[in-house]
């Protein structure tokens, strides 16, 4: 029986204002509270709370049947305190059951890891901090912002407590070898790794709600097809979506609700595929394969690297300067202006400043509120140079 790991993930940013030079020193409020509520508002009323009803109904239905996972960013879950606090009641709901766990995740969907350990790993206690007060879980297994991985931060993650990552399965790291056996860290052989099988999940993403595509209308049972193809001597099949899939970007005209539905009624009934929670690796007996990654990897376009990210020398230059604040990150006295540092390492704020896709190309380009990269550039230097100032007289 091939084991189904089911995992969505949630990364709301804080959205800055647009600012203008004159602002500088004079206005702190860096976020925009009118589009912050908006957005979690709307996206919570067609996505994370129908959603979450459907994955409990399921769950009720098949209680022993359903396993699903999620990685929630803090950033996300303070916009639920703020904005919506249903959506976390509706959480609290599905974890009561035991068939849903929360992932560990960095506290505001950040990129440190890319940077370096001090800070990656500050992001993750607080994170861990506040899904303990929200929710009072103690997560073991993880899912980095966009799937980052490479062998330094899976053995970052082992010394943090984390024995199982979920993580990309990039073609140019497996070559031959299929995404769906168990493999782990070369260096902390106890860390598993779970690696996503980004062919099957795109047939949702990116496919979908596509007319040309020849396949179109998906629906489960073609999907089941689909899995066909995965070898049954391969012992896994790992998926991972944007929550926002469901209801969002893919609004409940499209069928996309019915889609999920039909498709875990079929894995809760069939003889053939078993759900797993992926904290549940750590207690297999399972072999698992060593995998080198010596180079950082993410779930990002057909490369799977991080140029989304860090691709040009806009992006390049604000990394730069955003992490040589760190010192006086550490030596402030001013936890606001240390909270939004620690916001403005957002993956959001550098994709807005990316190059690589013209923004009609990427779903993760629907909230992008700027005219070109350089004004993303721009409006984001603007507000980290403020924050300098305020971490600089406060120490």
């Amino acid at each position: 029986m091939q084991k189904v790991c089911f995992h969505f993930h949630i990364s709301q940013p804080f959205r800055l204002r647009t600012y203008r030079f004159f602002d500088i020193n004079v206005l702190h409020d860096y976020f925009d509270n009118f589009q912050n509520s908006y957005l979690t508002n709307r996206i919570a009323e067609r996505c994370y709370l129908p959603a979450n009803k459907l994955l409990l109904e399921l769950i009720q239905q098949f209680p022993d049947k359903i396993a699903i996972s999620f990685s929630i960013s803090g950033s996300s879950l303070r916009l639920f305190q703020d904005y919506c606090p249903e959506v976390i009641a509706s959480f609290r709901e599905l974890l009561a059951t035991g068939n849903v766990e929360i992932l560990g995740n960095t506290y505001t969907h950040s990129i440190a890891s890319l940077n370096n350990k001090s800070t990656f790993t500050e992001q993750v206690h607080l994170q861990e901090a506040l899904l303990k007060k929200i929710f009072d879980v103690q997560p073991t297994a993880f899912c980095n912002t966009e799937m980052i991985y490479s062998d330094e931060i899976g053995e970052w993650l082992y010394e943090m407590g984390y024995r199982t990552v979920l993580t990309e399965g990039a073609k140019h790291i497996l070559a031959w070898k299929d995404p769906g056996y168990l493999y782990c860290n070369p260096f902390q052989t106890d860390l598993k790794l779970l690696l996503r099988n980004y062919a099957l999940c795109d047939d949702i993403t990116l496919r979908f709600n596509d007319h040309s595509w020849e396949q179109y209308p998906l629906t489960a049972d073609k999907y089941l097809n689909f899995m066909q193809a995965v070898p049954p001597e391969v012992p896994h099949i790992n998926f991972s979506f944007d929550y926002e899939t469901i209801g969002e970007y893919y609004t409940t005209e499209t069928g996309i609700f019915d889609f999920f539905r039909s498709l875990f009624v079929k894995f809760a009934t069939s003889s053939k595929y078993e759900m797993q929670l992926p904290s549940k690796m750590n207690l297999s007996a399972e072999k698992s394969t060593t995998l080198h990654i010596p180079w950082a990897i993410s779930c990002a376009g057909e490369e799977k690297d991080t140029v989304e990210w860090l691709g040009n020398e806009l992006q390049q230059e604000a990394f730069d300067q955003l992490f040589k604040m760190e010192n006086l990150y550490l030596e402030s006295q001013n936890e606001t202006a240390k909270l939004n540092w620690l916001r403005l390492q957002a993956a959001d704020h550098y994709n807005f400043m990316s190059t690589k896709w013209f923004p009609s190309m990427s779903v993760k380009r629907n909230f992008d509120v700027y005219p070109s990269p350089y004004q993303a550039f721009i409006n984001y230097m603007n507000v980290l140079n403020d924050v300098k100032i305020q971490l600089s007289d406060s120490r």
